[in-house]
C-alpha cells in the first residue's frame, strides 16, 4: 500500500503536469469557486506548518502572499496556529483545502489592536474555504481596509473574550470587517458563538459584536449566510454603516439565516446605504430563553431587523420569514428622516404579550411595553408595508411618519391594535388600503377601545380594509366566531385636524367600520362597482293641520367639510285631489330655502331637487328646483320654482335635507321617494 505525505502529493501533481497531464480547472459555469483536492498549475503550497509556532506561521503566510504575486496559495489540511498578520498593497489569493483549520496564537489575547488577527490594507483579497476557531482569544478575525474583498465558504466560531474586561480601547468582536472597500462579496458564511465583554454601556465598542461589519464601502453582495449564538450588549449579527453625508454604499443580502438567542440585540442593523434583502430567515434558536415567564422577549433583544440612525438610504425586505417572537419589534425604522424601509411579501411573526423586563440600557428600570410587528418612527418618510403577513404582537403595525403606505396585508390576531398611525406631530398622507384583519383570541383588540387608531394626518386614504372574525364549527355545522369581544370600532380617527377620505371599509355587524368623529375626513361607501345612494320609498304624508316632516335625509358630519364636496337630493310625491290648501317647504339644515303653495283641486305630482355644495368648512351654496304637474304628467306645470343661495350650516355635524307639508286633512301631501347621492363619484355612508 502506498503512503503519501502532503509534500509527496504536491510533488506528484507537479510531475503529472510535466509529463503532459493537464490539471483540471473549475468549470467555467460554476457559480463560484470551491475547494479542490489537487493543486492546479500555477498554484503554490503554503509554507505554513501545523507544527510551527503562531509567529512562524504568520510570517510564512505573509511571505507566501508576497512570493505568490497574485497566484493562488493552497493551504493543505491540518490545524495551524497563526499569530497576527498584517499585509499592505498585495493580492491575497488563498484556498484552504477541506480539513484545514486556523487557530489564533495566544499572543492575540488582548484588548485593542493587539487583539486583531488578520489585517489587509489596500489589498485585492480572495479567500476560499477559510475555517477558523477563535478559541475566545482575539477580538477580530479578518479585516480589510480599502481594496477589494471576496470570501467564499467561510466558517468562524468563538471570536471575542470570555475573561478580559472590555474598556475604552476595545475594538469590539468582529468576524469580518470591511472598511472603505470597493467591492465586498461574501458567499457562504457560517458563524456562531461570538461574545462581547459587557461593560454596562450600550453603543460603545466593548460589548459590540458583529459577524459582518461593513463600513462605508461601495458594492456589497452577501449570500448564503448562517449566524447563531453569542452574547454582548450590542450583539448584531450584521451591521451595515455609512455615515457619509450622501451614503453610497449599496448591495444585497440573499438566503441568510439568523438563529438568535436572548443576547442577540438585532439580527440585522442598517445605518445608511441602499439595500435589497431577499429570502431572509430569522428565528429563535435552541439557546433562546425569555427573560421571564411573563413575556416572550429575551433579555437583550430589541429590533430584529432595524434601519437605525438618521443616515440616508433605503432597506427593502422581500420574500422573507421573520420570526421575531423574542423581540420587542420585528422590523423597524427607528429614527429617520432620511432613510426609508419597504417590506413586501414577507411574514413577520411575534408573541402577543408585552415586553416585560428590566430595560437592558441604563438606568435599567423595569419596563412593560407593547411589542410591534412593524414600526416606523415619527420622523420616518415614505415607508411602505405591502402584501405581508403580520402574526401576533401587541400592536401589529405602527406607522408614525408621513407619506406612508400600508397596502394589501394580512394581520392575524393582534392582541391590542392592528394598526396605529401618526402621533402628536402633524403628518401628511397615509394610505391604508386592502388590508384584512383576522381576530381570533377572545378579548383581543378590546383594551384600547378600538381596533386601530389614526392621529393627526392630512390627506388620509383609508379604503377596502376588512375586519374578519375567525370562525369555528360547532355541532350541526354551526359557525361561531372565536372572538366576539373586540372593540366596536374597527378604525378610529381621533384628531380634529385629520383630512382625507374613508370608503368601503367593512366590519362585522355591531362594529363601526370607520369612526371619523370630529375630523374632516369624508366618509364614503362603495358597494362593488355600483353606487349606493340613500333611498327612501316609504310613503309619508302630513297629519291634519300643522307643518309635518315628510322625508328626511341626514348628510353625515364632515361629508360637506371640504370645498367642492357636493350632494344631490331628490324628493317626489303626490297631492290629494281636493280643494284644501297645501304648502310644501324645503329645508337644508335649519334654513327653509323654499316655500311653495301646491295647486288645490288636482291630483298633483311634485318633485324637489336640492344640490348642496360645500365652499369651505361650515359654508355651502345651494340650488333648489320644484315642479308640480297633474298626475297624468301631460299638461304644463302648475307650479314651478328655483331658489339659490348660501348657507352657514356647521359641517362637523349632520346636515339634514328634508321636505315638510302644511295642509288641512291627513295625507293631503304625501312624499313617496327620496334619493340622496354624492356628486363626486363616491357615495356617503348614510345613517
Amino acid at each position: 500500500m502506498s503512503t503519501f505525505t502532503r509534500r509527496a502529493l504536491v510533488t506528484a501533481a507537479a510531475a503529472g503536469t510535466t509529463a503532459g497531464v493537464v490539471a483540471t480547472a473549475a468549470p467555467a459555469t460554476a457559480a463560484r469557486p470551491g475547494p479542490r483536492a489537487l493543486f492546479a498549475a500555477g498554484e503554490q503550497e503554503s509554507t505554513m506548518s501545523p507544527s510551527a509556532t503562531g509567529a512562524a506561521n504568520a510570517a510564512a503566510f505573509m511571505a507566501d502572499v508576497a512570493a505568490a504575486d497574485g497566484r493562488q496559495i493552497v493551504v493543505p489540511p491540518g490545524t495551524y496556529t497563526v499569530g497576527q498578520v498584517a499585509i499592505t498593497g498585495e493580492t491575497i489569493n488563498v484556498r484552504f483545502m477541506p480539513g484545514s483549520l486556523l487557530q489564533p496564537d495566544p499572543s492575540l489575547h488582548a484588548v485593542g489592536p493587539a487583539g486583531k488577527w488578520f489585517q489587509a490594507t489596500n489589498c485585492d483579497t480572495r479567500l476560499y474555504g477559510l475555517v477558523v476557531d477563535g478559541l475566545n482569544i482575539p477580538e477580530g478575525c479578518w479585516r480589510s481596509d480599502g481594496g477589494e474583498l471576496r470570501m467564499y465558504d467561510t466558517r468562524m466560531v468563538k471570536m471575542g473574550f470570555l475573561d478580559l474586561v472590555g474598556n475604552s480601547t476595545s475594538l469590539g468582536t468582529f468576524g469580518v470587517t470591511a472598511k472603505n472597500v470597493n467591492e465586498v462579496i461574501i458567499d457562504g458564511y457560517v458563524g456562531r458563538d461570538f461574545v462581547g465583554r459587557k461593560d454596562g454601556t450600550f453603543a460603545n465598542q466593548a460589548g459590540k459584536v458583529n459577524h459582518l461589519f461593513i463600513y462605508e464601502c461601495e458594492r456589497v453582495t452577501v449570500r448564503n449566510v448562517t449566524a447563531s449564538g453569542g452574547s454582548g450588549e450590542d450583539n448584531d449579527f450584521v451591521h451595515m454603516l455609512d455615515q457619509r453625508a450622501t451614503p453610497t454604499m449599496h448591495g444585497s443580502f440573499e438566503n441568510c439565516h439568523f438563529i438568535y438567542n436572548d443576547q442577540t440585540r438585532r439580527c440585522m442593523k442598517f445605518q445608511g446605504g441602499n439595500w435589497s434583502l431577499r429570502d431572509i430567515h430569522c428565528y429563535p434558536g435552541p439557546d433562546f430563553v425569555p427573560v421571564s415567564a411573563n413575556t416572550d422577549v429575551g433579555e437583550q433583544n430589541l429590533n430584529c431587523i432595524d434601519f437605525a440612525g438618521s443616515m440616508g438610504g433605503t432597506v427593502r425586505l422581500s420574500g422573507s420569514f421573520i420570526d421575531a417572537t423574542g423581540y420587542v419589534v420585528g422590523v423597524s425604522h427607528t429614527i429617520g428622516p432620511l432613510g426609508k424601509v419597504i417590506v413586501d411579501s414577507t411574514t413577520i411573526v411575534g408573541g402577543r404579550r408585552h415586553a416585560i423586563r428590566n430595560n437592558p440600557e441604563a438606568p435599567t428600570v423595569p419596563q412593560d411595553i407593547q411589542t410591534m410587528g412593524f414600526y416606523a418612527a415619527p420622523t420616518d418618510n415614505e415607508t411602505e408595508l405591502r402584501d405581508c403577513v403580520i402574526k401576533g404582537f401587541s400592536r401589529a403595525i405602527v406607522m408614525q411618519g408621513q407619506r406612508n403606505r400600508v397596502v394589501g396585508n394580512t394581520i392575524e390576531d393582534p392582541a391590542e391594535l392592528w394598526f396605529q398611525g401618526g402621533s402628536s406631530l402633524a403628518r401628511d398622507f397615509l394610505e391604508l388600503s386592502g388590508n384584512k384583519v383576522y381576530t381570533r383570541t377572545p378579548g383581543a383588540m378590546s383594551v384600547q377601545g378600538r381596533c386601530a387608531r389614526i392621529d393627526n394626518f392630512s390627506n388620509l386614504e383609508i379604503y377596502d380594509n376588512t375586519l374578519l372574525r375567525v370562525m369555528r364549527i360547532e355541532p350541526n355545522n354551526v359557525l361561531v366566531p372565536e372572538n366576539t369581544t373586540h372593540s366596536t370600532i374597527f378604525i378610529d380617527l381621533l384628531n380634529t385636524n385629520a383630512t382625507g377620505f374613508a370608503r368601503n371599509n367593512r366590519a362585522p355587524a355591531g362594529t363601526t367600520p370607520v369612526r371619523t368623529g370630529g375630523t374632516g375626513v369624508a366618509l364614503y361607501q362603495n358597494q362593488g362597482h355600483h353606487l349606493r345612494p340613500l333611498v327612501t320609498t316609504t310613503d309619508v304624508g302630513n297629519i291634519t293641520g300643522g307643518d309635518d316632516n315628510l322625508h328626511t335625509h341626514a348628510i353625515p358630519a364632515y361629508n360637506l367639510n371640504t370645498a367642492g364636496a357636493a350632494v344631490r337630493t331628490t324628493f317626489t310625491g303626490i297631492t290629494a285631489p281636493n280643494a284644501n290648501a297645501k304648502t310644501l317647504t324645503v329645508w337644508i339644515g335649519t334654513e327653509d330655502v323654499m316655500v311653495k303653495s301646491l295647486t288645490p283641486g288636482i291630483a298633483g305630482a311634485w318633485q324637489v331637487e336640492v344640490v348642496l355644495i360645500a365652499t369651505s368648512p361650515g359654508n355651502q351654496r345651494y340650488t333648489v328646483k320644484l315642479i308640480e304637474c297633474d298626475t297624468a304628467g301631460s299638461g304644463a306645470p302648475t307650479v314651478a320654482g328655483v331658489a339659490v343661495g348660501a348657507l352657514i350650516q356647521p359641517s362637523n355635524a349632520q346636515i339634514v335635507v328634508k321636505t315638510t307639508a302644511s295642509a288641512v286633512a291627513t295625507n293631503d301631501v304625501i312624499a313617496q321617494v327620496g334619493v340622496s347621492e354624492s356628486l363626486e363619484g363616491r357615495h356617503f355612508i348614510f345613517t
